[in-house]
């Protein structure tokens, strides 16, 4: 059983047009809101839009599936399938590089509001001299650390290799008519938990269970940060309700609560599906091509996200009502008399 390839097509595309508009208009209102709102919180936000509006972009131009098999799973971009090996892993890894974008970002998120809410003793010097200088900089090696740490992952147990290729290429051709052993030699990221031995049986690859401890842990690892981050800012918030301004506590109100929806939308359409696909093969379970379901469901939160961000902040949803109205001015103003006028003068 599979998803069709044309199904996963026509899914896309107006999933990238909607993620691509909304986000962008998110940037506008946050452009055009007073900074005092939100502060420089509204950086964040917008380096999620931008992160958002790539992760679509490069939907649209990989269209991702996923055939999962009973000792593992194999990751597929359909306009690639006809190139070269290196042309369709270095545009898989382009996907998996800036999919985990969202889980690092997340992290940071709520390493920034724990550092602004909390003041933790250790780490006042970031706020101390030249605060963007060190968020900056603690940024950039989060990114680094935590992408280069799931490129180390893909290395190890997901290049494409011959009994890899082997051992997917029935299984390929059965679901999407795709053969892997092409002339070209397509692209892929593949994972073989059990290599079948010659007798029938299994044998556990030390190779791929390596691979997938090191991703389970950075994901673990980043989901600990939010955690952790979350249940301090918890309680500093409830201890300081007695103090603080009822406008400044319910701005923080809104952010704590935005940042937990925007945790809890992605953990739905993304996370949760993609981790039972690294999960459900350990235990000899297989879904076929119905596993593209789950690369279809993450492409969903980068076109939620936006929404979330507007409605959930008082400011921003203020906002929007004049954008629209502008929005929609501006294309009344376009009449035809204005384009006559445009073409007579031409």
């Amino acid at each position: 059983m599979i998803v069709p390839e044309a199904v996963v097509h026509n899914f896309t595309y107006p999933v990238t047009c909607i993620s691509i508009i909304a986000n962008a208009a998110l940037i506008f209102i946050i452009l055009t809101t007073p900074n005092t709102h939100v502060g420089n919180y509204r950086y964040l936000l917008m380096a999620f839009s931008i992160v958002d509006i790539c992760i679509s972009i490069v939907h649209f131009v990989v269209v991702p599936a996923l055939t999962m098999t009973e000792f593992g799973f194999i990751f597929i971009g359909f306009r690639f399938i006809g190139q070269s090996t290196a042309v369709g892993v270095c545009t898989n890894l382009l996907f998996v590089a800036l999919f985990y974008q969202t889980f690092v970002l997340l992290a940071f998120h709520y390493v920034y509001r724990y550092v602004l809410l909390c003041n933790p003793k250790g780490l006042r010097w970031i706020g101390a001299d030249h605060p963007w200088r060190n968020w900056i900089a603690i940024a950039v090696v989060m990114d680094i650390l935590y992408i280069g740490g799931y490129m180390v992952a893909v290395s190890i147990g997901f290049i494409p290799s011959d009994n890899a290729r082997a051992a997917f290429e029935s299984t390929l051709l059965e679901s999407y008519n795709i053969d892997l052993s092409a002339s070209n030699k397509p692209g892929y990221l593949g994972i073989v938990y059990k290599v079948l031995q010659e007798d029938g049986t299994y044998k556990w690859s030390f190779q791929a269970l390596t691979s997938l401890f090191l991703i389970i842990l950075l994901f673990f690892g980043s989901g600990f940060v939010i955690v952790f981050c979350t249940l301090k800012m918890w309680k500093e918030m409830k201890r300081t309700n007695s103090i603080v301004a009822n406008r400044t506590r319910l701005m923080q109100m809104q952010l704590f609560r935005a940042l937990l929806i925007q945790t809890i939308v992605p953990t739905v359409t993304s996370y949760v599906p993609l981790g039972l696909v690294f999960v459900v093969p350990l235990f000899g379970i297989s879904i076929g091509g119905w596993a593209t379901v789950s690369m279809m469901s993450t492409a969903l939160f980068p076109l939620i996200d936006p929404f979330l961000a507007v409605f959930l902040i008082s400011g921003y949803r203020a906002r929007l009502p004049k954008f629209l109205r502008k929005s929609t001015t501006s294309t009344i103003n376009v009449s035809p008399q204005t384009i006559s006028t445009q073409l007579s003068r031409s």
